[in-house]
């Protein structure tokens, strides 16, 4: 069976966009055929083995192209990706001349693009092996916080970006008036702002999350509190965009504060949070943490 090198990876990518030709992949050299009807009558297999490349429609373009203007930071760049998506007809060379208007999104765009399709590739080709009894391309990835390394960029701040922050918190503040009573709502939310308003420089530490294209994902915001001669971390707020959950990203923020704290000399980190599922707190089991006290709500008959 064939190498999968960068440059062959390429060329599948290339056929698998070109979606006036139909392309087949020699399984023995790696060599991408072109299936032209004169390929079909005279050269009938060769008896060679061609296989398909990795199916790539329209559709799974235009969805690449969805996700990449979600994860856009910039609002003027968002928006005019979102109306050249919402065009309809014409959407693609919508999107290709909005970019160009951005040059640096759009070398962010190609990498994006390129990330993504090369992922297809990888699962296509580790198919193609397992079904030879060959072994797969790479080692199955066992973490889950180096599949959203790759997927966001992470890092750790100041209470000088909880600013940046605001809109996050307006979401986990809207979301949560939806389910809980308006009073319990404000109460927390007002008490979790001023706790971070109040909190020394040195106490507070913001841990973000970034999509590719440098939208906030999700924030984990974590401060020290001292008794005495004696101190905890606590994880103060805790949100991650619907766009971007049940990926692990927020236990992930959570956990990386907790060991910056660690080596920080602070031993004992607490998760004391309102409005936060309960599968979130259940997960944390896995981490070593254990649960203390209790929250309920019940509302009169």
């Amino acid at each position: 069976m064939f190498d999968l090198t960068e440059r062959l990876r390429d060329e599948i990518i290339f056929a698998m966009e070109n979606q006036e030709i139909e392309y087949a992949v020699d399984l023995d050299s790696g060599e991408v055929v072109a299936l032209d009807l004169e390929y079909v009558e005279d050269e009938p297999g060769e008896g060679r083995e061609l296989v398909d490349p990795p199916y790539w429609s329209s559709g799974d373009g235009f969805r690449l192209m969805e996700a990449f203007a979600r994860s856009v930071g910039s609002p003027d760049a968002r928006a005019a990706l979102a109306a050249a998506l919402g065009r309809g007809r014409g959407v693609f060379r919508a999107f290709k001349d909005t970019l160009a208007s951005f040059p640096d999104l759009e070398r962010t765009w190609f990498d994006y693009k390129d990330a993504a399709m090369a992922k297809r590739v990888n699962e296509w080709y580790d198919e193609l092996r397992i079904a030879r009894g060959l072994e797969r391309l790479g080692p199955e990835p066992e973490d889950a916080s180096d599949l959203l390394a790759g997927e966001f960029s992470m890092r750790r701040a100041g209470r000088e970006a909880w600013a940046s922050c605001r809109t996050l918190f307006s979401r986990g503040l809207s979301e949560a008036l939806d389910r809980f009573p308006e009073a319990l709502v404000e109460y927390e939310y007002t008490r979790i702002d001023r706790e971070i308003q109040d909190a020394g420089h040195e106490e507070l530490a913001l841990f973000l999350a970034e999509a590719a294209a440098g939208a906030l994902a999700a924030v984990a915001v974590a401060r020290k509190v001292f008794v005495a001669d004696r101190g905890f971390g606590k994880l103060v707020y805790l949100y991650v965009d619907p766009e971007h959950r049940r990926l692990g990203l927020g236990r992930e923020l959570a956990e990386r504060a907790r060991e910056a704290f660690a080596t920080e000399g602070i031993s004992r980190f607490i998760v004391d949070l309102a409005f936060l599922p309960d599968a979130f707190g259940s997960s944390l089991a896995g981490y070593g943490y254990e649960s203390f006290g209790t929250r309920w709500i019940r509302a009169a008959d």
